[in-house]
């Protein structure tokens, strides 16, 4: 079924809100149905309006606002870049395309060796932090934790890190003590049968 040409019968404020909802991440298939307008008129018409490099083809996937937004605060949490396409389920090429086109770019991580990485998630373990939480701060995924044993190798540093028990009392030989030291146990030893004694006779 064919669709009739509207385009040109729309109103200058439907036709600006049309090319919003493109931007949004609306297709222009949607928008053709929506505003029952000629599929091929309508793209013709979205290329010319939407700013430089933000036309998509057909079968570019759609990178929204709140995508962009979303990795500019896992690149700001210091995600790695193939971390934040991973989390958004998008490829990092076509993010990277995505913020080109809009004039920005996607922030590189400060480089971070496995040391410092386990070093953060160690503490977060120490403060009883969540695995998402830890992955967050650690600036790595949360499948990361697991996959590339970061969870496991700071256990074992947690661990190592613990302080040793308290020494068992070692035993006393009597005859060893000052004269002193045997009175003091022997008034503790009557003062504790006393107070024996007490509890029974209540």
């Amino acid at each position: 079924m064919g669709y009739p040409n509207k385009l040109a019968r729309l109103t200058d404020e439907q036709r600006a809100l049309m090319v919003k909802e493109y931007l949004a991440g609306a297709t222009c298939e949607a928008l053709s149905r929506k505003y029952g307008c000629r599929p091929r008129t309508l793209r013709e018409y979205i290329k010319r309006s939407v700013p430089p490099g933000q036309y998509r083809h057909g079968s570019a996937l759609v990178i929204t606002d709140a995508v962009l937004k979303k990795a500019k605060e896992l690149s700001g949490n210091s995600v790695a870049r193939k971390d934040i396409a991973e989390q958004l389920g998008v490829n990092l090429k076509t993010l990277e395309d995505a913020f080109r086109r809009r004039g920005q770019t996607l922030t590189t991580r400060p480089f971070r060796t496995r040391r410092e990485t386990l070093s953060i998630i160690v503490d977060c373990i120490k403060a009883g932090l969540s695995q998402e939480e830890m992955a967050k701060r650690a600036g790595i995924t949360a499948a990361s934790l697991t996959t590339n044993k970061h969870y496991r190798d700071a256990m074992k540093l947690v661990g190592s890190t613990q302080k040793p028990a308290a020494p068992e009392p070692k035993a006393v030989n009597i005859a060893d003590l000052s004269q002193e030291e045997r009175n003091a146990i022997a008034a503790n030893a009557i003062w504790r049968g006393l107070e024996r004694w007490r509890g029974a006779n209540r």
